[in-house]
């Protein structure tokens, strides 16, 4: 046992080290980790598992990397022919699906080939699919995803899922479909349950809800559900995890058991039957959600506990956990790069720790809140170490969802996709029961989640921090009498009290351009206040770069309040996320060049002449002028903001005309030490004239990698680095930032630079 324990321990440790990878390890280091594992392996048990860890996630993750596309294959046209595998998310424009290339038809290409693609189609009135076989004519790029300090990390994501390339389907006669969705696959049976809620449940606002529960697809759900969602800490309910495969799983183990003693079946046979239908529909449930990393997790976990029951033999609650967690890291070492992994172990480890002969004889009701504080506060280091907030009203949500959930409605909803089959009316009633359940649970998740103090919210979490709550939560967790309680939650302070570094001073700021893709979206920070400088994109109802990109990091940086917010102009790329910012963050003053699209808003317009002073830093507007002689991209809002310790012009989408303008009439106030390139580098923009009169020694470019328009332009490019200028741009470097400090040179870098992991896209 203890020798098993060990290998769980090292082996797990030499996996997790793929965490702090900059790249992949060469065959040569390989060669001599082999090496090396030969020396060490009758003497070191410890470091021998430990290397077989670290050679087993490196060979997965080479594999992986293996099939990534090529960078000579980008922007090729490539004719694929493959099959559609998850369930098409149709948009207002488009059509997105992950695609497995079965064959490239052309051009001929010897190297390895991505076996799945992401791709969008837009072209309006194709029906896509899923298990159709297609042949379509793409064009692809490498995985690449925002940088951005603090934000999701889509190349991971990518990664992990075995995406080696996405990109877009070209208008061509090529494409057509070669075969129509099978039965004999699964994604026909999604799709067609997916359907039958469509159509049960038209417009309806928990459709998305009973879809995730059933289908794992969470992409109807709205960002209003989600912030419920996360406040009331019941995330974890609308995926198909762990939770709700182990409960479904249960009930029907519970259920063949009471019906074979019911019909005197020889208790070893109705054990054995039991275990083996019980599993089979824990892996149906899997199937309908498409096999994702958590249900594959759970069906792993839910493996190892039924063949100890199977076969009689007895593991302690721990060496199942361990027995699983080998498993699950053997079947897909990457899984350790997810929030996922950590806390559906943490909360297993919990849950066996304090139940384990300990239960007192206590009211179920008492049972059941004694546990989700236990779970919530073992939780509590890794929920604010991946999220920074954590739900205040998470015990008294979940006691009452989860039993819901997982006891009614899932059960029901499984149910409701078997008569489905069987008779229509049954299935259309049983979904309108299902959503009058979701309705009732809804009310009492809207109401704790409109609590005044619903979830707490921290700045970023380091991870010695995190590590030292978690011995914290141990501690705390242990049985009375072996430790005094206030003593274990000192170390959770660290928490909530990070370390302060050494904060801004008078006349200091900071400029980050963050990476929001074909769009803009800067933060300049003084001692004491924040500007936002737009907002990036909004791609729909459901999707703003505000939300995913500009409020995580202004969060992570423990800004509580935007003390000016500045719209330049109405174009998406720079104002879609704008009422998603104000409605989520306190914002003291709104100024913009298009004040009368914000009704209802106070908004001003920024105007040329207004300036004002923070903390030594002076903020500048120089355009538009009062008399509106420019529409459009020249009437955007340009802002200087400087000190002692240097400057940066922010001109927005500014053109020609506008340049030669500022020319005319302010050239002594357009130097800038540095420059945010005027309309992201188009050739309408960025004259010498203009760089001359600004004289910046680096200029930032926000654009989209490979974007449609492809800037910065190469003429333009070229005409900087005439002068001398340093180009820096965010699809190569990330989020930019800049500091302006006292006594020191300025200080720039790019956030890939400093963020560099192996499956990081590079240049």
């Amino acid at each position: 046992m203890k020798k098993f324990q060990l290998f769980t321990l090292f082996f797990s440790l030499g996996v997790s080290s793929i965490l702090v990878w900059d790249s992949l390890p060469d065959n040569g280091t390989l060669f001599f980790t082999v090496l090396l594992l030969l020396l060490v392996f009758k003497w070191s048990p410890g470091l021998s598992f430990f290397i077989v860890g670290f050679l087993w996630a490196a060979i997965y993750a080479l594999s992986i990397a293996d099939t990534r596309l090529s960078k000579h294959l980008e922007g090729e046209d490539i004719l694929l022919e493959g099959q559609i595998i998850d369930l098409p998310r149709e948009g207002g424009r488009s059509s997105q699906f992950v695609f497995q290339v079965d064959r490239v038809i052309s051009p001929k290409y010897q190297g390895s080939f991505p076996t799945k693609v992401k791709l969008n189609w837009y072209a309006r009135g194709v029906q896509l699919r899923s298990s159709e076989k297609w042949r379509l004519l793409v064009k692809l790029k490498r995985p690449h995803g925002l940088a951005n300090p603090h934000g999701f990390d889509y190349e991971k994501f990518l990664f992990q899922q075995h995406i080696g390339a996405t990109g877009y389907v070209r208008k061509s006669a090529d494409n057509h479909r070669i075969s129509e969705a099978s039965p004999y696959y699964m994604g026909y049976w999604r799709e067609a349950l997916r359907d039958r809620v469509d159509q049960a449940l038209p417009n309806n606002a928990h459709s998305g809800v009973i879809k995730a529960l059933l289908l794992g697809d969470r992409g109807a759900i709205t960002q209003q559900q989600w912030a419920v969602f996360r406040k009331t800490g019941t995330s974890h309910l609308i995926a198909i995890s762990g939770l709700h495969i182990g409960l479904v799983s249960a009930l029907v183990f519970g259920l063949v058991r009471w019906l074979g003693l019911r019909f005197r079946v020889t208790s070893r046979r109705i054990l054995q039957y039991a275990i083996v239908i019980a599993f089979m529909v824990a892996s149906l449930y899997a199937a309908l959600a498409g096999f994702a990393v958590p249900t594959q997790r759970a069906l792993i976990m839910l493996f190892v506990i039924y063949a100890g029951i199977y076969w009689q033999r007895y593991y302690s609650p721990f060496h199942v956990i361990s027995l699983a967690l080998i498993a699950v890291l053997f079947y897909d070492p990457l899984s350790i790069m997810s929030a996922g992994f950590w806390l559906s172990f943490a909360a297993v480890a919990v849950i066996l720790f304090m139940l384990v002969g300990r239960f007192k004889r206590l009211r179920l009701i008492y049972q059941m809140l004694r546990l989700q504080l236990w779970i919530s506060m073992g939780l509590l280091p890794l929920v604010l170490y991946f999220f920074q907030q954590v739900s205040l009203v998470s015990p008294l949500a979940n006691v009452l969802a989860v039993p819901w959930v997982s006891f009614a409605v899932v059960p029901l909803l499984l149910l409701v996709s078997l008569l489905g089959l069987i008779n229509d009316f049954l299935a259309i009633n049983g979904l309108l029961l299902v959503d009058g359940l979701i309705a009732y649970l809804w009310l009492v998740l809207q109401f704790l989640a409109d609590v005044k103090y619903a979830y707490l919210q921290v700045p970023q979490v380091s991870l010695w921090a995190c590590l030292l709550a978690l011995l914290g939560a141990v501690l705390a967790l242990l049985p009375k009498g072996l430790l005094a309680k206030p003593v274990a939650y000192l170390f959770f302070i660290p928490l909530f009290f990070p370390m302060k570094t050494d904060g801004l001073q008078a006349s200091e700021y900071t400029l980050t351009l963050l990476d929001v893709g074909q769009g803009l979206s800067a933060v300049i920070q003084t001692k004491e206040r924040t500007l936002v400088f737009d907002t990036g994109a909004k791609y729909n109802e459901k999707t703003d770069l505000t939300s995913t990109v500009v409020l995580p990091y202004l969060q992570a940086q423990n800004i509580e309040k935007i003390d000016a917010l500045v719209i330049s102009h109405g174009d998406n790329d720079h104002a879609g996320g704008a009422n998603t910012m104000l409605q989520s963050m306190v914002v003291d003053r709104v100024l913009s060049s298009v004040a009368d699209q914000y009704q209802g808003e106070s908004v001003q317009a920024c105007e040329q002449g207004m300036s004002w002073q923070w903390d030594g830093v002076i903020f500048e507007f120089l355009s538009p002028y009062s008399s509106n002689l420019f529409t459009g991209n020249n009437a955007s809002c340009v802002l200087k903001v400087s000190s002692t310790n240097g400057s940066v012009l922010l001109p927005a989408d500014i053109e020609k005309p506008m340049e030669r303008s500022l020319l005319q009439y302010f050239p002594d106030k357009l130097k800038a030490d540095v420059l945010i390139a005027p309309h992201h580098g188009s050739k309408t923009s960025s004259t010498p004239e203009f760089i001359k009169a600004v004289s910046p020694k680096f200029v930032l470019f926000p654009v989209g990698y490979k974007n449609r328009f492809a800037f910065p332009r190469p003429e333009v490019l070229r005409r900087y680095k005439k002068q001398g200028v340093e180009t820096f741009d965010s699809a190569k470097d990330g989020a930019i930032s800049v500091s302006f400090k006292n006594y020191k040179p300025l200080q720039i870098e790019g956030y890939r630079s400093r963020y560099t992991r192996f499956w990081s896209w590079q240049p």
